[in-house]
């Protein structure tokens, strides 16, 4: 079960790694066409894939109390709380206005936040430790791409943004 794991973990790696340098090129005014969109999607997919089939093949289990409870709370809010910003965003595209209402009215990127709470909450439900721990590297690159998405918005929206930023959390 050891090596799947593994394999699973490579393949939820480059996904974020990807991700991230997309992200980067992004950030520095680089313009992607829409088949390298439609690929990076797939790539981003499979990533979410794997991670599942990193909770389900984790070696490493614990049996902790009341983490299946509080863990799947975590693990479905986040999920709630993705699928309603994509929802109100009508997709994963850059738009040329700013979003403030729905879930967006309190939440500045609830898409990634919902991410996180993914990360964290499936993994601790299912005692999967080294799941767990990969969170840290999964976590840390989502605020990467939060700042990089931060700084981009505030450029293009300018005080319209920071007063957006203002009224709402993360």
């Amino acid at each position: 079960m050891g090596i799947y794991f593994l394999i699973a973990f490579s393949i939820c790696l480059f996904s974020y790694i990807f991700h991230t340098i997309t992200h980067y090129f992004e950030f520095k005014g680089r313009k992607s066409s829409k088949k390298f969109k439609i690929l990076c999607s797939g790539i981003i997919d499979l990533g979410h894939l794997a991670f599942i089939f990193m909770i389900v093949l984790d070696p490493v289990k614990m049996n902790i109390p009341y983490a299946l409870l509080f863990g799947l709370l975590i693990g479905i809010l986040g999920l709630v709380l993705f699928i309603l910003a994509v929802k109100e965003k009508k997709g994963f595209y850059e738009l040329s206005h700013l979003i403030k209402t729905g879930v967006y009215s309190k939440i500045r990127h609830p898409m990634y936040l919902g991410l996180i709470l993914v990360y964290v909450g499936f993994p601790l439900a299912f005692g999967s430790i080294l799941t767990l721990l990969s969170a840290l590297i999964w976590v840390s690159l989502i605020l990467l791409w939060k700042y990089w998405e931060e700084k981009e918005l505030e450029e293009k929206f300018g005080k319209e943004y920071l007063s957006y930023r203002k009224r709402t959390i993360f």
